[in-house]
């Protein structure tokens, strides 16, 4: 489904992220207010698109997200079932991103050990920038400070990293430890395989997603 253009004010999307009355555990606030938008959007092909680690959430977490929003008309992007077979997956992904308005980054323990993760976030946060794009990230059984120095002695991701650094280019692991410290900044959900259900946490994805006039 295409969306129309649209124009709105961070104030106005401030508001459509934050359900009246509570109810569901609150976004982390990270940063006052959200980055400013275009005046004018480019349409857009997908509403969401998601990005995360298969084996870390697959079968649980993401297939829940995805399905439930699809059901609420909120039409979600996932390579593992929406990339059109014989597709470019190199080319294909980062148009996907591209074409989506906003994007929900699970980022869980094993997130930092793909590449594809890395590079796919990188690409998120360079279209937040430069398309209005918007990305909402969830902190799956992780909190935001133990990701925020990921390559430092106390950070969780740094035996990813010590890897990637013998595998990879500079340019390329530096752009993914930026992105990583950048990605904390923004507005999230922290969940723990716990304290998520269902009910918990898709009311106040969903209101996120709903109600902001980008996907009217």
């Amino acid at each position: 489904m295409l969306l129309r253009p649209a124009t709105a004010t961070p104030n106005e999307f401030e508001r459509a992220t934050n359900p009246p009355g509570g109810g569901v555990p609150p976004a982390l606030r990270r940063s006052s207010s959200p980055p400013p938008f275009p005046v004018q959007l480019p349409r857009w092909r997908h509403h969401v698109f998601l990005n995360f680690r298969g084996p870390d959430v697959r079968r649980a977490f993401a297939d829940h997200l995805y399905h439930a929003l699809l059901r609420k008309g909120i039409n979600a992007f996932r390579d593992d079932r929406d990339l059109p077979r014989g597709e470019n997956i190199t080319e294909a992904i980062p148009r996907a991103i591209e074409e989506s308005r906003f994007s929900i980054l699970v980022l869980s323990r094993g997130y930092a050990s793909s590449a594809w993760c890395l590079d796919e976030l990188v690409k998120i946060l360079t279209c937040a920038k430069e398309m209005g794009h918007q990305p909402f990230p969830i902190f799956y059984n992780l909190s935001p400070d133990q990701i925020s120095a990921p390559s430092s002695p106390s950070g969780y991701y740094k035996h990813d990293f010590d890897r990637h650094k013998k595998e990879y280019s500079y340019e390329r692991v530096h752009s993914w430890l930026h992105a990583l410290a950048s990605i904390v900044d923004i507005s999230g959900w922290i969940l723990t395989e716990s304290t998520y259900t269902p009910r918990l946490a898709s009311p106040h994805l969903f209101w996120s997603f709903s109600q902001t006039p980008y996907l009217h």
